[in-house]
C-alpha cells in the first residue's frame, strides 16, 4: 500500500494508517528540526507538533505526491516561529553539542563528533539563503522540487543557490586539505632534537 492510499484511508477515519506514515517521515523531520534549533528536546517537541498539525489539517489535504514537502513546510514554519521567540542555540552552548549528538546515530562517537563539527563549520561559511537549501538537498535528501515547495523559492533559484553553496564548500575544502595534510604529517614525525628532560 502506498502513501496516497494511507492518506485516503486516514481521511476516511482509519487512523491506524497514521502510524506507518509518521514512521516513514519522523526521523527526517526530527533531523531538520534539530539542525534548525540545535537542541534535541526542543526538536522532539517541534517534530511532534509538526505531525499534530498535519493530522489536524489532514481532512483538507489533497494528496498530489507532496506529503513529505507538506510536512517539511509545517516543520519549517514551526522552527521559524520558535527561533523568533528565542535565540537559537549554537553547538558551543552548554549542552548543545550533547543534544545534537544524541539526535544522531553513528558507528563511532569520535567519528560522529568530528563529522558534526566539520558540517557545522562548513555550513557557517554559507549565507543563510544557501545554508538551509544545501542542508535540505544533501542532508535530508529532498528533491529540488520539494525544497522549492517547502521554502517558497523558485526551483531554478533553489538549484542555483545549492550549486553556488557547493562551490563555496568545495573551494574551502580544497584550500584546507593541504594544511590538514601538513598537520597530520607533523604529528606522525617525531622531532629528532627534542631536549631531554632533566633527571
Amino acid at each position: 500500500m502506498d502513501e496516497r492510499e494511507w492518506i485516503r484511508r486516514i481521511q476516511e477515519g482509519e487512523t491506524e494508517y497514521l502510524t506507518p506514515l509518521i514512521e516513514r517521515h519522523y526521523a527526517g523531520i526530527q533531523k531538520y528540526c534539530c539542525w534548525r534549533v540545535r537542541n534535541a528536546e526542543e526538536a522532539k517537541d517541534l517534530t511532534q507538533e509538526t505531525f499534530y498539525r498535519f493530522c489536524r489539517h489532514i481532512e483538507r489535504y489533497t494528496d498530489a505526491g507532496k506529503c513529505r514537502a507538506y510536512l517539511y513546510t509545517f516543520a519549517r514554519h514551526l522552527c521559524n516561529d520558535h527561533l523568533r521567540k528565542g535565540q537559537p542555540l549554537s553547538l558551543e552552548d552548554e549542552g548543545g553539542a550533547a543534544d545534537w549528538r544524541a539526535a544522531q546515530q553513528s558507528s563511532s562517537i569520535e567519528e560522529q563528533v568530528e563529522r558534526e563539527q566539520l558540517v557545522h563549520e562548513l555550513f557557517e561559511l554559507l549565507p543563510e539563503s544557501q545554508r538551509e537549501l544545501v542542508f535540505m538537498r544533501f542532508c535530508l535528501d529532498l528533491t529540488y522540487r520539494d525544497i522549492a515547495r517547502v521554502t517558497g523559492v523558485n526551483m531554478c533559484m533553489v538549484q542555483y543557490r545549492v550549486k553556488r553553496g557547493l562551490a563555496v564548500l568545495r573551494s574551502h575544502l580544497e584550500r584546507s586539505e593541504p594544511v590538514e595534510q601538513e598537520i597530520r604529517a607533523g604529528h606522525r614525525q617525531r622531532p629528532k632534537e627534542l631536549p631531554h628532560a632533566p633527571h
